[in-house]
């Protein structure tokens, strides 16, 4: 496996385990444990939360299964969750909303910690793109818990180039990575200067949903049908078996660094984002994909 350095002490493995669909595909107790030890055999050793995911379970299912019978494993993996989505519930009178306070992070990243069974997280992430952020107030809170030991480091997540900046320019520490969609499907990200940022800034780019949230497999719009066609044709001419591990060798293709957040729990996924390390597109290879995703040629 392959590693990125991203500060003096914090590195991600290549390839990045979600869970997000933990608690929707049944993943607790022995099937997480599996899980986990799985990727940690194949050196995927960094693990994407969020205290949303899975209707605020997914993270409860990893710590129960995981971290409360063998603390020992945390040593070995680094964990990045995130914080400020509000999700309709009957206390907050089924309101969907964004919560960017201090007061909200502080509560957020205290139920992480006891559900995940840590008293740490490697990152922190701020989820979306909060309007109402106040970035001077934040700021002071996030160092406040890095000082506390309960963060070790802090990005974000779906910032746009400007507000990855904005927040940056706040916080005494920077911030060490962007979440966001990448895919052949979606390449908003490679124009938008997001990819430009990382760069800047050498740090790695988070992709989440890297095979277009399943879209790929079972395409329902023109683009998507285009694009699994030309992905067919490449899996094929490079001699693999499996259209994701195409999909995977698109994104790595990138100048930036980027690394892809395998959102299924199913481990032979995670397997073909292993494997797609070994595929070099060439130039023209990855524009045909582009080119058929957007539906045109480049100018």
């Amino acid at each position: 496996m392959e590693y990125v350095k991203v500060t003096e002490d914090l590195r991600f493995s290549r390839v990045i385990a979600g869970t997000m669909r933990a608690s929707r595909e049944g993943l607790s107790g022995k099937k997480m444990a599996d899980f986990v030890d799985r990727c940690l055999d194949a050196g995927v050793t960094t693990f994407d939360h969020a205290d949303i995911y899975g209707y605020y379970e997914s993270s409860r299912l990893f710590g129960e299964a995981v971290l409360q019978d063998h603390p020992a494993l945390r040593d070995k993996m680094q964990i990045v969750t995130k914080f400020n989505i509000i999700l309709p519930r009957k206390e907050n009178g089924y309101a969907h909303y964004y919560d960017s306070s201090v007061k909200h992070l502080n509560e957020s990243l205290d139920k992480s910690l006891q559900v995940l069974h840590t008293d740490y997280v490697d990152v922190l992430l701020i989820h979306r793109l909060d309007p109402l952020l106040n970035p001077k107030e934040l700021a002071e809170g996030l160092d406040r818990l890095i000082k506390q030991g309960k963060v070790r480091h802090i990005g974000i997540s779906n910032a746009s180039y400007t507000y990855f900046e904005m927040v940056n320019k706040y916080v005494k520490t920077p911030l060490v990575t962007n979440q966001v969609e990448v895919s052949p499907l979606h390449t908003d990200t490679l124009f938008n200067g997001v990819m430009d940022s990382a760069l800047i800034h050498e740090i790695p780019v988070m992709a989440w949903s890297p095979l277009g949230g399943g879209r790929l497999f079972h395409p329902k719009t023109g683009q998507e049908f285009r694009t699994r066609e030309i992905l067919q044709q490449m899996a094929e001419k490079y001699g693999v078996d499996s259209i994701d591990k195409i999909a995977y060798a698109f994104i790595y293709k990138l100048p930036a660094t980027v690394c892809p957040v395998v959102g299924s729990t199913k481990f032979d996924r995670v397997q073909s984002a292993i494997d797609a390390r070994g595929i070099e597109l060439t130039n023209k290879d990855w524009f045909k994909i582009l080119e058929a995703s957007r539906g045109r040629e480049v100018l």
